[in-house]
């Protein structure tokens, strides 16, 4: 065999092992098929992530994205896992990505309720002094969603929205704005009530940016990120300005009690075994005060408190056993809306004696050894009607029980148990 021969069939057989890297289309155009991942499912965890049985991302949390990743174009079985227990939690074979091209897909749902959406990300530059935006809503259990941008010095009262009634899982196209500086605001659709707000947020020339709206686990408040579609993968996460909390007074000390926020009255008046409705603060931390509305400025709790953008609280004031100083459980709600045919149903010892209790539901032990100043997990119960009471850890004798308790199909709930032993009681919430 000659020379030129045997150096044409080496170049063949590497040409062959070369075509058999990859395990896919290995065309030119398919080097630059790229997608990123968006982790916007509420309690649902780190997550990963694969296309054709292939992973390609190994674990991305809530509330954060992966750059762009090279990947093979076609219909590939997509699949996504918790990183912590490898369940699937959403496999469909219905994501088409072309080749050559550049795509996001946003996970969205929240706990196991998983769901996706792949979106081709279009990289033509916006007109001279003009940015183009589209929006994408995947803010489970929030309704459709008005949209403003609101220059330097506008108000909402006054403004029109640049994008009305969005509905949940729905995107719009692509649409031009003057570039410049920016509030972006959402309101529930034909309201002026201020669910999200970025504050002052730069919209540069040019520029292709797509607005990701998402859930926190909020019955009202969303959050938001800004994807940049210039072929760069940037995802910029723009939390809320604010968070939502209400008061609930426990505190036997306090017959009735008003809460303070950074020095000024946030609910007052608060009958002991009341809740005040739902409150915006400001996002992070805050100075949070409990007095007795009879006793301004004596406070029975003086303490600083952090306050996730975007999500809901429940501040419960209780008494500490024998007397000792107040003490302010803040329970994060989730108020994500259960499955069809469900409530959702926490447990919550706010008993000032420092005692263990079992929760009941229909005079059968649901919950053991709730421990003083604790809420349970939510309970998945069948919507109806039900008995819901408290005992003595291991007593089996319940100390305060509720007959004719309604748990409405879609809905979320907390019954708190408050007082002290001998004379507790107890009150069920409507949370969302």
């Amino acid at each position: 065999m000659t020379w030129p021969v045997k150096t044409f069939l080496l170049i063949l057989a590497i040409a062959s092992v070369l075509a058999g890297c990859g395990g896919g289309s290995n065309s030119s155009s398919d080097v630059q098929t790229q997608v990123r991942v968006v982790n916007v499912s509420p309690g649902t965890g780190n997550i990963k992530v694969a296309l054709a049985g292939v992973v390609t991302t190994s674990s991305v949390p809530y509330h954060d994205a992966t750059g762009y990743l090279f990947v093979a174009s076609g219909t590939p079985e997509f699949t996504v896992f918790s990183s912590t227990t490898g369940a699937s939690l959403y496999d469909v074979s219905s994501l088409s990505i072309s080749s050559g091209t550049r795509s996001t897909i946003f996970v969205y749902g929240g706990g196991t309720n998983v769901t996706a959406t792949l979106l081709a990300d279009d990289t033509t530059a916006a007109s001279a002094g003009h940015f183009s935006l589209r929006v994408s809503h995947s803010a489970t259990g929030i309704g459709a969603l008005d949209l403003y941008l609101l220059p330097a010095g506008s108000a909402i009262q006054d403004a029109t929205p640049a994008y009305s009634a969005l509905d949940y899982a729905a995107t719009t196209a692509f649409v031009e704005h003057a570039s410049g500086t920016y509030t972006v605001v959402l309101t529930p659709a034909g309201t002026k009530e201020v669910i999200y707000d970025s504050g002052a947020q730069a919209f540069s020339e040019t520029g292709r940016v797509t607005l990701l709206v998402f859930g926190t686990g909020s019955s009202k408040l969303v959050n938001a990120a800004l994807l940049q579609d210039d072929g760069s993968g940037t995802t910029t996460f723009i939390d809320n300005r604010y968070a939502r909390f209400r008061f609930v007074n426990a505190l036997p000390e306090a017959l009735v009690a008003d809460v303070l926020v950074d020095g000024s009255v946030a609910f007052a008046g608060i009958a002991y075994g009341g809740l005040s409705a739902y409150g915006l603060a400001s996002a992070g931390v805050r100075d949070i005060k409990v007095q007795a509305s009879s006793a301004p400025g004596v406070y029975l709790y003086a303490n600083p408190r952090a306050l996730s953008a975007a999500v809901d609280y429940s501040l419960v004031a209780y008494g500490a056993a024998g007397g000792g100083p107040t003490g302010l459980l803040a329970l994060q709600d989730n108020n994500l809306p259960p499955a069809s045919g469900t409530a959702k149903l926490r447990f919550v010892n706010a008993v000032s004696d420092g005692s263990a209790y079992d929760a009941y539901a229909n005079d059968a032990v649901l919950l053991s050894n709730i421990g003083f100043a604790t809420g349970s997990a939510y309970q998945q119960m069948a919507a109806g009607t039900y008995s819901l009471g408290y005992s003595s850890a291991g007593t089996g004798q319940q100390a305060v029980r509720l007959s004719g308790q309604q748990l409405d199909t879609g809905h979320v709930y907390t019954i708190y148990l408050y007082g002290r032993s001998g004379s507790v009681a107890a009150v069920l919430a409507e949370d969302d």
